[in-house]
């Protein structure tokens, strides 16, 4: 048995498959180190960088996530689980509490289809367990639990601390934290003057520099077979790329496929889309966005109204009928390499 994910319910994204596609640059420039980390894959590939830097670099990005799964695993061992299990609990660590309000703050920017306080659909739907029950839940709690429109605005700041007002709340912070700890991964790279490293958490990529005078390239995997690539792109320094998708941890009960990935919208386990993806170009909190954003396009199925509510263009989304819709922004950085036939590409 593996050991539990950090955030398992949101982390099996489907991976993102890492290919150095510049063929002018030897083997010997890099420096590659994969782990499995809280059952979810972490990879380094370095290029010219001492190794006695990298596994610096690496040591301490590894204790950065220890540390946050002992602070926000919502499940297990850690002080977020505790308040999760009580309803009289209250938070008044200071890093939980700003990584709360920076939740809240991509909570309401994606009109809340990224929602970390649907912890209780996530536990009522068995994701947040190690072993899937593969039933559907009693649909009468999950109606009780979106009519209670459990949201991070539900916890109340008082004397420095928060509380909740409803007690269906449980927080769920999986779908920010790892792309939280690429921001670190980042910062840690600054610190120890690296200048190029691609970074790959469980299918969310940061480019760190590039190899010579060229881009990082990235394949990303067919969802309906992820033994073949789907498209390329490259990612210019500072980038980064993320995906949600319906095929890492998932079970089929009557014929229908239900995902990790629950809608705080209806409470399903069911979108009419089969994985969305985005890049986001070098910014603030490039890691971060790169998790929260795919959620909105993964689950909307206004795709043109999201991207005008969240003023972002750079995403393509495929559905279970093999259509792909994809923003011209994002058409020019990616190159298809499906069968031809398999998908139908189409504009938003």
């Amino acid at each position: 048995m593996l050991p539990r994910q950090l955030f398992k319910a949101f982390f099996n994204l489907f991976i993102v498959c890492l290919l150095l596609l510049n063929s002018s640059c030897t083997k010997s420039n890099f420096y590659e180190k994969k782990f499995l980390i809280y059952g979810t894959i972490l990879e380094f590939k370095f290029f010219q960088t001492p190794k006695i830097i990298a596994d610096e670099a690496i040591s301490n990005v590894i204790a950065q996530l220890n540390e946050l799964n002992s602070i926000f695993h919502p499940w297990q061992n850690s002080l977020i689980e505790e308040f999760n299990n009580n309803p009289n609990a209250i938070i008044c660590d200071e890093q939980q509490i700003q990584m709360i309000k920076k939740a809240f703050h991509y909570e309401k920017l994606t009109h809340g289809y990224f929602n970390p306080a649907i912890g209780a659909l996530i536990k009522e739907w068995g994701f947040h367990a190690d072993e899937i029950t593969k039933t559907t839940p009693d649909y009468s709690l999950i109606e009780k639990i979106l009519n209670s429109r459990p949201s991070l605005n539900q916890l109340n700041l008082k004397k420095g601390c928060f509380e909740k007002i409803n007690h269906y709340l449980q927080i769920d912070l999986g779908g920010i934290i790892k792309g939280h700890a690429l921001d670190l991964a980042k910062a840690e790279y600054q610190k120890l003057n690296i200048k190029n490293v691609l970074t790959n958490f469980g299918g969310n990529i940061y480019a760190h520099g590039h190899p010579k005078n060229r881009f990082w390239e990235v394949a990303i995997q067919d969802p309906f077979d992820q033994t073949k690539i789907l498209a390329k792109l490259k990612l210019p320094p500072g980038s980064a790329i993320g995906t949600s998708g319906n095929y890492e941890k998932y079970f089929i009960h009557e014929g229908i496929r239900y995902s990790h990935l629950i809608n705080p919208k209806n409470g399903n386990a069911f979108s009419n889309h089969s994985s969305a993806t985005v890049f986001i170009s070098p910014q603030d909190e490039v890691g971060l966005k790169s998790d929260v954003f795919s959620k909105p396009f993964y689950f909307s199925d206004d795709l043109k109204k999201m991207q005008l509510d969240m003023n972002f263009d750079n995403f393509f989304v495929t559905d279970l009928n093999h259509n792909i819709y994809i923003t011209k922004s994002m058409l020019e950085k990616v190159e298809w390499l499906f069968e031809e036939g398999k998908y139908f590409v189409q504009g938003i």
